[in-house]
């Protein structure tokens, strides 16, 4: 993927119960916890930009 290469990390921290749900959440969709979160970014930022039209 092109755009992996301007990938940059970022720190997260959440409680133990939710980093094994946020796993468990990957595993389910076959992917990984990052991946799982650009995909929830990118869908709200579409609504967010949705709602504004």
């Amino acid at each position: 993927m092109a755009e992996e290469r301007n990938m940059v990390n970022l720190t997260l921290t959440v409680s133990r119960e939710e980093r094994k749900a946020l796993k468990q959440l990957a595993l389910d969709k076959d992917t990984t916890v990052s991946a799982l979160l650009r995909m929830w970014l990118k869908e709200h930022m579409e609504e967010e930009n949705t709602s504004r039209d």
